[in-house]
């Protein structure tokens, strides 16, 4: 008999208990120039002071103050003990003062006098030693993130090395089905890409990440796999094989080998995730299908990433006008993938595709709503908050088109990219694009040809987009949405 999920919790309780479990970090040397973004293991101090001696802060001439005391506009004083000097030449022990450049007066490019109109007091223009950092004193403390902006400092005051901090995630895809990206997969068969995926995303946070080769299902492999990415790594994630099916071993494997804390979460997608400790290390189980992958990935492995110290993509969220309503079982978290764009004054957003294996979903997708658990849905037109999978000024160059889909669509993205237009599409049948038209959900509708647009009145513009209709309201205050309909009657 197939088992269920053996302990489906809440996501609440699912990320408590990810969020607890102790650290398991090593550490490692590495050069400067490769450390950004990677958390320092041991403090960092300067091996010297910058700067070592006094150095000009301007381009001028080193003078003694006191020889300019009585220089006034109406009473220039004219100098011949002075150097010339350039930003950042040291300042001879004779000297106590640097004159601008533009405050002297002298012949030629070699003077033997110069002229200055303004007294100046000791110090001025001067770089005292250790004025940006003194030998020995703290750059950044164990802990600090490694900022691409921090490595030329760190350079500066002597240090080319540094020990930073080490996680190391192994990912282990399994499944007899998969094969390998650039093979055509036949009947039955399926690319290996959420490993690819998850690597891509995993090194946003600044860790190492082994990626396994495939494993078939059996269950004496997976093991064996699973044991050799304890034995390497600090986080387990396998791949594939968490669900219920006759051929998912991922629990039992954990089971055998250490202890699994959860294997089932009130979530949509990523239900049959699962979390387990072997040998004091975290294991995940990854869901197959790749949108609930993404899941796991972004809300809980970045959530143990976060508590033990490594902080990965920003999280940032934009309220946007939902374009239709959106229904949830209500004993779960959901979470769903928008179109969206800026629509005058306002954001709005349009749900794409609820099935946790269409990929093509993720990447027209821009933001992510999230349904909490015990709420029911939201209607057309409420405010919710969306977490944005791109930059929030990208919303601002975009054009949502809801509607019939065809390659006439694509030649239209691409047309309109080169003019740094963003064409978002919803796929939706032709009557429902024309509701969320008329409900200023969306810029255009795109529909077949001769599909009834009755609906619209005589609110409306149309024009032609290969075999298809593309409709606007009639006013279109959006030059973008022009320009559209100009590229439009090209393709």
């Amino acid at each position: 008999m197939v088992k269920r999920y053996l302990n489906q919790i809440t996501l609440k309780e699912a990320v408590e208990i990810i969020r607890s479990t102790p650290p398991v970090i090593g550490s490692r040397r590495m050069s400067l120039i490769d450390s950004a973004g990677h958390i320092l293991a041991e403090s960092l101090y300067a091996n010297y002071s910058v700067p070592e001696v006094p150095t000009s802060a301007m381009d001028g001439f080193a003078v003694v103050s006191s020889e300019t005391a009585s220089a006034g506009d109406q009473n220039p004083v004219t100098l011949t003990n002075f150097e010339r000097l350039n930003t950042g030449n040291p300042v001879g022990n004779t000297f106590d003062a640097v004159v601008k450049i533009e405050d002297v007066w002298f012949e030629d490019e070699k003077p033997k006098e110069i002229a200055i109109r303004k007294s100046i007091n000791p110090g001025t223009n001067i770089r005292p030693p250790g004025e940006d950092i003194k030998k020995d004193q703290l750059i950044l403390p164990a802990g600090a993130k490694i900022l691409p902006f921090n490595i030329g400092a760190i350079a500066a005051y002597g240090i080319t090395s540094i020990k930073v901090k080490r996680i190391c995630a192994g990912i282990i895809p399994t499944g007899t089905e998969l094969i390998s990206p650039g093979t055509r997969p036949a009947p039955g068969q399926v690319v290996e890409s959420n490993t690819i995926m998850a690597e891509a995303y995993l090194r946003q946070f600044g860790i190492d990440v082994i990626r396994y080769p495939p494993v078939v299902d059996n269950r004496v492999l997976i093991h064996g796999a699973v044991e050799k990415a304890a034995d390497e790594c600090d986080i387990i994630i396998i791949s594939a094989g968490s669900s219920a099916g006759t051929k998912d071993y991922t629990s039992s494997v954990i089971s055998e080998m250490g202890k699994v804390l959860f294997h089932g979460i009130s979530m949509k997608p990523a239900k049959p995730a699962m979390f387990g400790i072997i040998n004091k290390k975290p294991v995940f189980g990854l869901p197959g299908y790749p949108l609930a992958a993404q899941t796991v990935l972004r809300v809980l492995i970045a959530e143990l990433l976060d508590s033990w110290g490594w902080t990965g993509p920003e999280k940032q969220t934009v309220p946007v006008v939902l374009g239709s309503p959106v229904s949830s079982e209500g004993g779960m978290d959901e979470f769903g993938l928008y179109a969206a764009a800026r629509m005058g004054d306002h954001y709005t957003a349009i749900p794409l595709s609820r099935g946790a294996s269409v990929q093509m979903t993720g990447v027209r997708s821009k933001t992510i709503v999230h349904i909490p658990i015990g709420v029911e849905g939201y209607e057309a037109g409420e405010i919710v908050d969306a977490l944005l999978q791109v930059p929030k000024e990208e919303l601002d160059h975009t054009i949502l088109i809801a509607g019939v889909y065809n390659e006439s669509i694509d030649r239209l993205t691409e047309k309109c990219m080169k003019e740094g237009i963003r064409i978002r599409a919803a796929p939706a049948s032709g009557i429902s694009a024309l509701i969320l038209l008329m409900n200023g959900a969306c810029h255009l509708a795109s529909v077949s040809n001769g599909e009834d647009i009755s609906i619209c009145g005589t609110d409306k513009n149309t024009g032609k987009l290969g075999n298809l209709i593309l409709v606007s309201k009639k006013e279109i205050a959006d030059s973008k949405v022009k320009r559209v309909f100009e590229l439009a009657t090209q393709i």
